[in-house]
């Protein structure tokens, strides 16, 4: 069996949605992080496929290479809809569903929308941003990147990306916030910076919504069976062990993962095991 993927689009023109799909089995559907795309779910996709499953990776609308929303969101509730209808143009009914970050949230908001069609849903890189934290960070983690004369967008852009893996949030400089961890790889890099560029004026669309709704709040209604992975490596982990202490509905099993990117894939095959 071929490890890449083959791409396609789903939903009516004007309002597509791209996806990457791999593997034959029982359908998982896999939602990314912001402001990213499904390139950034190979990993996971080829972990699942190996396991039998059939998976389906999709851009979030004005994401990617899917078309935006054709009115602007107002909640997370605007992107499920979405979703759930380029998933009905592929004729799947009932599926497994992953989430990470932007995606876990959105995930969430699908399975509470649609709880008698998402057969297990997996979360991971999923926190407790407390409402202090989301006041004193949002004017700073979302910042214009509309693009300028002298190209000094471009270099803001670089700045984040590069950063995104050495603080947690991205622009701090506080010890605390500190991943300490080695850069990541520049090919890295060069294709996160491409992703908010190719999302631009509105990659924070989905971003900002779903920054809003880290907390417990999002888990309330949840009666799909869940598996929260707390995985060591984790740029939120911190955040994550946050929400578990909180508390989660008796629906969720939280499965440490190590902190390295193979035990993150093996412990998403085996959460849908």
């Amino acid at each position: 069996m071929t490890s890449i993927p083959s791409r396609g689009y789903t939903g009516p023109a004007g309002a597509q949605i791209h996806y990457r799909a791999l593997g034959e089995g029982p359908p998982v559907c896999l939602l990314h992080a912001s402001p990213l795309s499904s390139a950034f779910m190979i990993g996971q996709m080829q972990a699942l496929a190996a396991a039998g499953y059939r998976t389906i990776a999709l851009d979030t609308p004005g994401y990617g290479q899917s078309d935006p929303l054709p009115h602007p969101p107002v909640t997370l509730a605007d992107y499920a809809r979405a979703f759930l209808a380029g998933i009905d143009d592929l004729g799947i009914r009932s599926f497994g569903l992953y989430g990470t970050a932007t995606g876990a949230q959105l995930a969430l908001a699908i399975a509470r929308m649609a709880p008698e069609r998402v057969t297990r849903l997996v979360l991971d890189n999923c926190g407790l941003f407390t409402e202090e934290q989301v006041a004193d960070w949002e004017p700073r983690y979302f910042p214009d990147l509309s693009p300028r004369a002298d190209g000094s967008h471009m270099a803001k852009v670089w700045d984040i990306a590069r950063r995104q893996f050495l603080s947690f949030p991205w622009f701090s400089e506080a010890p605390e916030h500190q991943l300490n961890r080695p850069p990541s790889p520049l090919a890295i890099v060069q294709s996160m910076a491409n992703h908010f560029l190719l999302a631009t004026p509105s990659y924070d669309l989905a971003y900002r919504l779903a920054f809003h709704a880290e907390n417990a709040t999002s888990f309330v209604g949840l009666t799909v069976p869940t598996v929260f992975i707390d995985w060591e490596g984790s740029i939120v982990r911190r955040e994550a062990r946050a929400l578990i202490a909180e508390g989660l509905p008796s629906c969720v099993t939280v499965m440490t993962a190590a902190s390295s990117m193979e035990a993150r894939f093996d412990a998403v095959a085996a959460a849908f095991a």
